[in-house]
């Protein structure tokens, strides 16, 4: 046996890789454990380029090419998050089915509520730390997660969702009414309506107490994904197709219209339209894209899959570090953001293998690992 295949993968932040408690066969979503992956990992590039674009991010590039970067930070923006959501309503409900509300609670616990807990005293005032630099107080440490929790407000979010998903489920709720729940994908335009920043998808909101808007958006994801498997819906390569409309015309569309609709009456409104189906069609053409080239599994993606929690924890205080460290080398703007990424993550990953991987804060944030074990040599006769 490979040393590859010596290794167990037990259960992900989203339950993907779980089985059910009885034993029987059941199918991993290889496919959606790799989205789900890419979409954390796309985190690290976004917030690494921020600084390019003008007014931002605190760090500004003396002289950033912002077009371009302002355009991926819209188009990533539009669906990185609500495709997250859907992941993770599906992979709730599969946990809910497979394990039971107990059981259910006490993962999200332990993948979320803990982790979360830890990073309040550790990442984040680390990252504040490194925005604010001389300011930061050190008898200040353990309370400044109170004033905004960076880029981890989407576990706080997503704590709350599950406790919703607890309530509904101890109310008898089974996800089996399709007109119901196919009304969350038009039901998201509400929300979207009345955010306020000019960006296309839904405003940031990382406080302590949660936007009713922005927890509204994404809960129209995460219950539609609960939906979405409950129904038991195929995944389908040829969703891939959604993404054609979604990138040649619709966000282009959504883009363009943003700022017109701080001047014109009807430019917000159909702004709001296609951002909302911009989201939509990314999240089932990236489902069915990675339906296409990721249902096999494989070592590597399944690495990288695993990494990715960890790596996006971390990543923020690192990627400002990294952005005060280049901000006056003397480098291209787009070799300084390429390098920070590169760096940032290589770090990342080592640390990750050498000392969380097979260790308790591996254990707590993908369940437990054991190491490849060496096989035997053969003495030759």
């Amino acid at each position: 046996m490979s040393s590859r295949k010596a290794e167990t993968f037990p259960v992900a932040l989203d339950g993907g890789a779980s089985q059910p408690a009885t034993g029987s066969a059941s199918p991993r979503f290889h496919e959606l454990d790799a989205l789900r992956a890419v979409a954390m990992l796309l985190g690290i590039a976004l917030h690494a380029f921020l600084f390019l674009i003008p007014d931002a991010w605190p760090i500004q590039h003396p002289d950033p090419p912002a077009t371009v970067y302002w355009i991926a930070l819209n188009a990533i923006h539009g669906f990185r998050m609500p495709v997250f959501f859907l992941l993770s309503g599906f992979f709730t409900a599969m946990l809910w089915e497979r394990r039971g509300l107990r059981q259910l609670a006490l993962h999200r616990a332990k993948r979320i509520a803990l982790p979360l807990a830890l990073c309040c005293v550790t990442v984040i005032p680390v990252g504040t730390w490194a925005f604010i630099g001389s300011e930061f107080r050190i008898a200040f440490w353990p309370f400044y997660w109170l004033d905004g929790f960076h880029h981890l407000w989407f576990l706080w979010m997503l704590l709350w969702l599950c406790a919703a998903f607890l309530a509904l489920a101890r109310l008898g709720v089974q996800y089996s009414h399709p007109a119901l729940w196919w009304a969350l994908v038009p039901l998201v335009l509400v929300p979207q309506l009345l955010m306020h920043e000019p960006i296309v998808g839904p405003d940031t909101a990382d406080g302590l107490v949660p936007s009713p808007l922005v927890l509204g958006y994404y809960a129209c994801f995460f219950f539609f994904g609960a939906f979405f498997y409950r129904r038991r819906f195929t995944m389908r390569r040829w969703w891939a197709l959604a993404l054609l409309p979604a990138l040649v015309l619709v966000f282009p569309v959504a883009h363009a219209l943003l700022f017109p609709a701080e001047e014109s009456a009807w430019a917000g409104p159909m702004s709001g339209v296609f951002q909302v189906a911009y989201a939509w069609l990314m999240c089932f053409g990236l489902i069915g894209l990675f339906r296409l080239i990721a249902a096999r599994e494989r070592y590597w993606v399944r690495y990288v899959s695993d990494s990715s929690y960890w790596l996006y924890l971390w990543h923020l205080p690192l990627i400002v570090f990294a952005q005060r460290l280049v901000l006056t080398w003397p480098l291209n703007a787009h070799l300084k953001f390429a390098l920070i990424c590169g760096v940032v993550t290589a770090v990342l990953l080592g640390s990750y293998q050498l000392g969380v991987r097979y260790t308790l804060i591996g254990t707590m944030l993908n369940g437990k690992r054991e190491r490849p074990r060496r096989q035997p040599v053969m003495a030759s006769k």
